[in-house]
């Protein structure tokens, strides 16, 4: 249910509760320990060792310290946890997995590290220093300034580790808290030529191999990620089963709003309910949007230490104790900033939770999100209503609108009505790129019967709002920009404002409902609503959505010529529009794989979206689970298929040649396939049509396997005129196509 809600002039309520932790002793240390992680190097007394034939391994790792001298720096309780080479070295790692291995060589140009180099920037938690002085005899010097020069590369290895908005985690306290334990598989990070390699004990997946891209760069690119060795995860398949050391289990929030516009989070009381999964855990890894400025955090009734940077989304929470596989916890956080639509906490376990919320509101404004409850005044400026989502979700947003909201009602094909909220000052006030109300109600409510047409009734909505503004769509509410420059120019030829509301009304069945098990799924959570926007786009313009798919293919095209393109299922780390487009593209050729190709059904596709859509929004699923349920549908083994678009890279380059026979029986069209840019045992069916001179068309489909191959099409009655190699666009590729 949603609530609009229109406020009187009333005094403001502020939430109680607001608190502050004073640190204790332990987090003195923290931070005492924390600074000296990042002090200067110079003018520091520290440990040489003069060291050969020093070999190290770290899980997939092995580096190997040839002849030369190491310093040894920065100590917390009297261990080092820095460490600079200079000599000769050589660093060997393997990387596993497939999935992986691509991954890397489309940041570093190899699929393994074999590296010699002469100078290496190291980070330990170990037991580095240990193994060293159990065999070399340590002296007492300081560091000299050209070796400082030379091997903190002045001051490049010290940029790579250092925490910055580009980096997920707090590197400082990563090590930290491995420091505390400092055990043997504890925190190793290691920088040499252009590499660096991370062994984190205490994220998900604990082995990263980073490269610098490009020479100067901040932040090294990471290559590969997956678990450690012993876990024996690394099949393509099996990469989603991660271990993630904790899981929410419930999220609640009192939330005042307030500001000139009724957006600012003046103050947020937040509780959540997280589960231990490993053995045993001391410090935990929290996240909040970085413009969400942290108060405090309570445990267990008591002001807890944490760690936090400014502009971070990561939070470092030190729990007095460890705690163990299976408990629970519950912590509460004080908060407020600008960012008042992503207003909670998440872990990185992406999992769904119940969540409840208390919101406290100015007048004026108006509100909109699934489950919220009746409006009680508080006061002659503030208002207080209740939101209770049936529904779970990995995160939660809502929607603010300014006074002056009217509800135009247009009722839908399956009997649910889409509710307008027509905000009166929209189109004086953004006159440029206003869409004329009557053009953005007919099409939003087009595409809303199309996609419920094909997908049935909206997942976990009981009525429809369709806002002029917003960018996040939940369930129940559509936000479809009335203010989109995309009615003119070269986005008209696209689809225009058809593409908008199409991709909008889409994310009600494809939307923030769905649930990847892990970050490797994110793939399909934004290529699913693409690629329905594009069926809506081909039903309602017809040869528009082909134009569209067309520009999208065009930006592969150009990531693929600079040699970016990225395995899919590596997650967020492959770039957006490799994630929509060429995601997109993966489901376009999932459909011509499934297409009857003689009676011109889409039915087999189309089935396949729907249990998708209705699948993916009720459990947790894997890439796995996504690859099962399409050869369900297509009724064949699809690994050949995914291996390649969702766990590999490179377009397929076709050099094709035919010719046209007159035979005995008829006519044959001959052809000749050369595939470059892939694999040998790349395989994929291309869909063919063969035009008569007569006018006629014959639709084929016929497997193109390995680097070279040929065909033969026929017999035909009628001379044929012409071969369309790739036709519907079937393969997302490069070709070029001659008659002989």
């Amino acid at each position: 249910m949603f609530c609009r809600i229109m406020f009187t002039a009333l005094m403001i309520v502020a939430l109680t509760g607001m608190v502050t932790a004073s640190d204790s002793e332990f987090a003195k240390k923290m931070k005492t320990d924390y600074k000296v992680l990042s002090e200067d190097l110079m003018n520091h007394a520290c440990e040489v060792l003069t060291v050969s034939d020093f070999v190290y391994e770290k899980d997939v790792a092995t580096v190997t310290f040839h002849e030369g001298i190491i310093y040894l720096l920065r100590y917390v309780d009297d261990r080092p946890t820095t460490a600079i080479f200079i000599g000769k070295g050589h660093a060997e790692i393997d990387i596993p997995s497939h999935l992986e291995r691509q991954s890397l060589l489309m940041v570093a140009r190899d699929s393994i590290v074999n590296e010699d180099f002469e100078t290496c920037f190291i980070r330990i938690g170990d037991d580095f220093d240990l193994k060293l002085k159990e065999r070399f005899t340590t002296d007492t010097a300081e560091l000299k300034w050209k070796h400082f020069n030379l091997g903190a590369k002045k001051p490049q290895g010290e940029i790579f580790f250092r925490p910055t908005l580009h980096h997920t985690y707090d590197n400082y306290f990563q090590l930290l808290r491995s420091l505390y334990q400092r055990r043997a598989d504890g925190y190793f990070w290691i920088d040499f030529n252009r590499y660096t390699f991370t062994f984190d004990p205490s994220r998900p997946e604990e082995v990263r191999v980073a490269y610098e891209y490009q020479g100067g760069d901040v932040v090294a690119t990471v290559g590969a990620a997956f678990q450690r060795q012993e876990s024996n995860v690394y099949d393509d398949a099996r990469m989603s089963e991660i271990a993630y050391p904790t899981t929410i289990l419930d999220r609640q929030a009192d939330i005042e709003m307030s500001g000139l516009d009724g957006k600012f989070l003046r103050a947020a009381q937040t509780t959540i309910q997280v589960q231990i999964n490993v053995n045993s855990i001391r410090f935990i890894s929290l996240f909040l949007h970085p413009n969400l400025k942290t108060d405090s955090i309570y445990y267990d009734g008591q002001p807890l230490d944490y760690h936090r940077r400014n502009d971070f989304s990561f939070i470092g929470l030190a729990l007095p104790h460890y705690r163990h596989q299976g408990d629970t916890m519950t912590f509460t956080l004080w908060y407020h900033g600008k960012q008042f639509d992503h207003a909670m906490p998440w872990v990185e376990d992406p999992q769904v939770t119940p969540h409840a919320f208390t919101f406290i509101t100015p007048k004026d404004y108006n509100y909109f999100m699934p489950g919220a409850g009746p409006v009680e005044k508080l006061n002659g400026r503030r208002q207080t209503f209740s939101v209770t989502p049936q529904n779970l979700y990995r995160k939660f947003f809502f929607q603010c609108y300014a006074s002056g909201l009217d509800t135009v009602v247009i009722p839908s094909d399956i009997g649910l009505s889409l509710n307008f909220l027509d905000w009166e000052l929209m189109d004086k006030k953004y006159s440029d790129c206003f869409i004329p109300h009557k053009m953005y109600q007919e099409v939003s409510t087009q595409a809303f019967n199309y996609m419920a047409s094909q997908f049935g009734p909206p997942i976990g909505a009981f009525s429809m709002y369709v806002g002029p503004a917003g960018t996040y769509s939940m369930p129940g509410i559509l936000c479809i920009p009335q203010i989109a420059c995309v009615t003119e120019g070269a986005m008209h030829a696209l689809g225009g404002f058809h593409s908008v509301a199409g991709r909008q009304a889409a994310r009600q069945w494809f939307g923030s409902l769905m649930r990847p098990a892990t970050d490797r799924e994110t793939w399909i959570t934004e290529a699913a609503p693409e690629y329905a926007a594009v069926l809506f786009l081909q039903d309602a313009l017809g040869s528009t959505g082909y134009s569209h798919l067309l520009h999208r293919r065009d930006s592969v095209y150009r990531t693929d010529d600079l040699k970016r393109d990225s395995p899919l299922a590596v997650g967020s780390r492959a770039k957006t529009e490799i994630r929509s487009n060429k995601g997109l593209w993966v489901l376009h050729m999932l459909r011509l794989l499934m297409y009857d190709v003689e009676t011109g059904s889409d039915r087999a596709f189309m089935k396949f979206m729907h249990e998708l859509a209705l699948t993916t929004s009720m459990k947790s699923f894997t890439n796995d689970d996504i690859v099962k349920l399409a050869e369900k549908h297509y009724g064949e083994p699809l690994d050949w298929f995914f291996k390649h678009w969702l766990y590999g890279r490179n377009l397929p380059d076709y050099r094709v040649e035919y010719s046209v026979v007159n035979k005995d029986d008829g006519y044959y069209v001959e052809g000749e396939v050369l595939t470059r840019d892939v694999d040998a045992g790349f395989r994929m069916p291309v869909v063919m049509r063969v035009v008569g001179v007569d006018g006629s068309s014959h639709f084929l489909r016929e497997p193109i396997e390995g680097l070279h191959d040929t065909f033969q099409l026929g017999p035909f009655s009628n001379e044929p005129k012409e071969l369309i190699f790739n036709e519907f666009y079937s393969v997302l590729c490069k070709q070029k196509v001659k008659r002989k």
